[in-house]
């Protein structure tokens, strides 16, 4: 027998990466473009061109190619060896030295982008979908502890809240990802833009970069 079969020609582990890519970007174009509730395993197919065989051979479900799609989002961002995009973009820099500016780079960079947007979607299905929860908690489990780990590289709270720190930042993000749900109830666009500068001026007494060659606080 060659690479392939008569059914399954020349398939290669290379051939199924390209097909599991296309598929789950497939996923995430359709959440953010038709939602959860939309995003329909035909949808997926044909946006993706792919057989409905080779689409189920890779996920057989919804709730499989929902799990698969979040692992993906999260994957390039997580590891012990490279610090989570969340964390990475928040870096200090010259060019954005101020708490605002780098929480306005996190909006357009990572939440309200083609990929926050999905997550997010999975995220609300999860909540009413017990299954689909139990699945991907460990994930956002373990890519929370990352972020809390990496962004103590790079800041620290002020003494009155050195305690909180992890918490005060778990504030931030819940704020961020929470525009996305009060942008429908603004006529202005711009409005989330000052929402945001905003918050960032009130967070930044609380927050603040720590110097390059300092490290975050050792262990008790």
């Amino acid at each position: 027998m060659g690479a392939g079969t008569k059914d399954q020609p020349n398939v290669t582990p290379r051939r199924v990466a390209q097909t599991r890519s296309r598929i789950l970007e497939a996923v995430i174009t359709s959440l953010d473009e038709v939602g959860y509730s939309e995003c329909s395993i035909n949808r997926v197919q044909q946006l993706a061109g792919v057989s409905r065989g080779a689409l189920t051979h890779h996920f057989p479900s919804k709730e499989d190619i929902m799990v698969q799609t979040l692992l993906q989002l999260l994957a390039p961002v997580r590891g012990p060896a490279s610090p989570t995009e969340e964390a990475q973009l928040l870096q200090p820099t010259p060019e954005m030295g101020t708490l605002p500016d780098q929480l306005q780079h996190l909006w357009h960079r990572v939440i309200n982008t083609r990929e926050g947007r999905a997550l997010m979607e999975i995220l609300v299905a999860a909540r009413t979908d017990p299954a689909l929860s139990a699945r991907i908690t460990p994930a956002l489990w373990a890519y929370n502890d990352d972020f809390n780990r990496n962004i103590a590289h790079l800041y620290q709270a002020s003494a009155a809240h050195a305690k909180e720190f992890s918490l005060l930042w778990s504030i931030c993000r819940s704020f961020m990802r929470g525009l996305h749900s009060q942008a429908a109830y603004e006529r202005d666009p711009e409005i989330i833009t000052k929402m945001v500068d905003l918050f960032g001026r009130i967070m930044a007494p609380h927050l603040s970069p720590r110097a390059p060659a300092e490290g975050p606080p050792a262990a008790p």
